[in-house]
């Protein structure tokens, strides 16, 4: 009879990853700097895909891009060439870490969705960042929401297996099912010092996590200062 470790042998050299061990990726984050929403999710998960939404996104991408600037090398796939580096660079991201890839410029034929995702596709590849972000809040939301749940998936699969985060910024979560993390903002009132404008005041839904679920807690407020003043 032949015995356990024998046959065990035999199936090995047959098929060498028979009896291999899945070891699921170590849960790493990326703070955004906004201690609120750090302290309710523990930052931007690596190794996922994460979603940003409503008022207050490009706020949180600016702090986030501060704030990973200085761990990693970012990469900014902007679709509509929106990005203003000048308020990125006041509030802390070191420029020379970032990679801002300015769709829409050149005279390739592609449209500016279709030439976002195939940059962000090559990024990923790459596995040269550790912070990939794509910003999508100047599509139209008809253009976006034709996006078909196929190509999310297909990078919520890619990033799994590199030691990047990849976070989507929008005007409405689209993922969704496919995603680590989904964040929804909503604008508060605004903090005025007699008639100057002095803080945006914010608060944030967690609408999904990485366990797949809601986060049933409170939502919290924050604030991100104005930058004159």
């Amino acid at each position: 009879m032949m015995s356990a470790l024998s046959l065990r042998a035999q199936i090995e050299t047959r098929f060498p990853s028979a009896f291999a061990t899945y070891r699921r990726p170590e849960l790493r984050a990326i703070l955004t700097g906004i201690s609120q929403i750090d302290h309710l999710t523990g930052g931007v998960p690596m190794h996922a895909l994460t979603e940003i939404c409503g008022t207050g996104k490009t706020s949180v991408l600016v702090s986030l891009l501060a704030r990973a600037s200085h761990e990693h090398y970012c990469a900014l796939v902007d679709a509509k060439d929106a990005f203003d580096p000048a308020a990125a660079e006041a509030a802390g991201a070191d420029l020379s870490r970032l990679l801002w890839v300015r769709c829409g410029k050149t005279k390739q034929k592609l449209r500016p969705l279709e030439q976002t995702f195939q940059v962000t596709d090559m990024l990923l590849q790459s596995s040269g960042f550790g912070l990939i972000v794509v910003d999508l809040s100047d599509i139209p939301e008809k253009i976006v929401h034709k996006v078909p749940p196929s190509s999310w998936f297909r990078f919520s699969r890619v990033v799994e297996n590199q030691p990047t985060a990849l976070v989507f910024v929008a005007q409405h979560a689209h993922a969704t099912s496919c995603a680590g993390m989904v964040l929804k903002l909503a604008a508060g009132p605004a903090t005025f010092s007699g008639k100057l404008l002095t803080n945006f005041n914010f608060n944030v839904d967690v609408l999904r996590t990485r366990e797949k679920k809601g986060v049933q807690s409170a939502t919290p407020d924050f604030s991100i200062k104005a930058q004159w003043a």
